[in-house]
């Protein structure tokens, strides 16, 4: 596949993360993304703050007279001339300002905005909710290894949902991955094991066997590509209670 062709690709993405794509460029994507490393970093990115997005806003009883209103707007919308993904790809490049280039970088700067926007909506939630029906925020900070990277841990009221966002970590060798541990009285489960883009960004779902909050610290090692029973490598990241 040519660079063009793979940049048409990535431009998909973002859209492919959302289904919101046509059946042929759906279709196009898929065959696409076993081959391609890349694409599927920048795929986990997005899929994993799409799955927060829902999460993170507060339930509105909707107005009675809403369902007329939005038949009747869809009723009138015209026959768009552009797919869903290239609409989405337009408004994408709008958000940024303007024409854009493609690249690893510029997608991680989307996941960052992404993971603002998530973050002050759980923020609304905890200054005007009363119940604890919100997301816990936890702040990971880099060691002396990796002083500049940071990170957070998005976890749902209930605990059964967990989502780790990392920033500026350093690229590894390809023998290597990182790995975020899950500790609880001194005991370390693995939690997620992951590579990160030419930024040092990722995004990706926290597996668990128990609710999240009953771990007292969570850290991200350095560990042999496809990860370790116990940390063995240096940790890069990390947040005790």
């Amino acid at each position: 596949m040519s660079d063009a062709e793979h940049e048409e690709i990535l431009e998909l993405i973002p859209a492919y993360a959302l289904n919101s794509l046509d059946n042929d460029e759906e279709a196009r994507v898929s065959r696409h993304l076993p081959g391609c490393e890349a694409c599927q970093v920048e795929l986990a990115a997005y899929a994993a703050v799409v799955d927060v997005l829902p999460l993170a806003t507060p339930d509105n009883q909707p107005s009675p007279a809403l369902k007329g209103r939005l038949l009747d707007q869809i009723n009138t919308v015209p026959e768009p001339k552009q797919s869903w993904g290239q609409q989405l790809s337009d408004a994408f490049q709008n958000l940024l300002g303007g024409p854009r280039q493609r690249s690893l970088a510029w997608s991680a700067g989307l996941l960052i905005i992404l993971a603002l926007a998530i973050g002050n909506v759980i923020q609304w939630q905890q200054a005007n909710s009363p119940d604890p029906n919100s997301w816990q925020r936890v702040r990971l900070t880099g060691s002396e290894i990796a002083p500049e990277a940071t990170g957070v841990i998005y976890i749902s009221a209930d605990g059964r949902n967990g989502t780790v966002i990392v920033d500026r970590l350093p690229q590894l060798n390809s023998n290597q991955q990182y790995q975020l541990w899950l500790i609880q009285d001194g005991q370390r489960t693995s939690g997620a094991v992951f590579s990160v883009d030419d930024a040092g960004y990722r995004g990706l779902q926290i597996e668990s066997p128990i609710p999240l909050q009953e771990y007292q610290a969570f850290g991200i090692t350095i560990e042999p590509a496809g990860g370790s029973p116990s940390p063995t490598g240096e940790r890069v990241l990390g947040y005790n209670l």
